[in-house]
């Protein structure tokens, strides 16, 4: 009966992660084609294939499932600088970070720009805080190494500012059209990158 009872725990608890994930998924769809507007009850609850009731028992409202919804998404930026600094460095996980944002910025216009207006709000994504400590760290043992050319604190703003504007102009096109071209950015990434860095020999 105990074993029994345990795998009947475990499917309940499987079951609500795979609730849960559905309706960040239907949230971070919504968001992403049709904004907040778009992102109702209603319509995440009928994409989700759940009750009303399902979101306010998780999320406790749908201001909290729509934040789950942008900490998530921010959640894969982040996870690029990281991918980019195990396999090559800080270097590579910086100018990975930096394009995944703003790849996301040409694809997910919408989403994008509700990221950046928690950023500007003071409630950024959860992952934001986190990352940029992370990056700071890696900073500051190349700053010690004498390969970067400032402080690692003001090496991360200088790149926060950089990635953020990057990402608002990319983000700020009405149409496909009015993209920029994704050359534009690569060479802001590379100016910064190499003015930060020291290149030795």
């Amino acid at each position: 009966m105990k074993v029994l009872s345990t795998q009947n725990s475990n499917y309940s608890n499987d079951g609500k992660t795979e609730v849960r994930q559905r309706l960040v998924q239907a949230t971070r769809h919504l968001l992403s084609i049709e904004g907040r507007d778009g992102a109702s009850s209603r319509a995440i609850c009928a994409l989700a294939g759940v009750g009303a009731p399902t979101i306010y028992h998780y999320f406790g409202d749908l201001d909290g499932l729509h934040r789950a919804a942008i900490d998530e998404t921010y959640e894969q930026v982040a996870e690029a600088y990281l991918q980019g600094t195990r396999e090559r460095g800080p270097q590579q996980g910086l100018r990975n970070g930096w394009g995944a944002f703003n790849q996301f910025a040409r694809q997910e216009p919408l989403m994008c720009r509700l990221v950046i207006q928690h950023i500007l709000a003071g409630d950024p994504p959860m992952a934001v805080a986190e990352t940029l400590a992370t990056v700071e760290a890696d900073l500051s043992r190349l700053y010690n190494e004498g390969v970067l050319s400032c402080p690692a604190h003001e090496a991360v703003q200088l790149l926060w500012i950089g990635t953020l504007g990057t990402a608002c102009f990319t983000a700020s096109g009405s149409n496909r059209e009015d993209q920029p071209n994704p050359d534009f950015q690569e060479k802001m990434v590379s100016l910064v990158l190499d003015a930060l860095f020291i290149q030795k020999g």
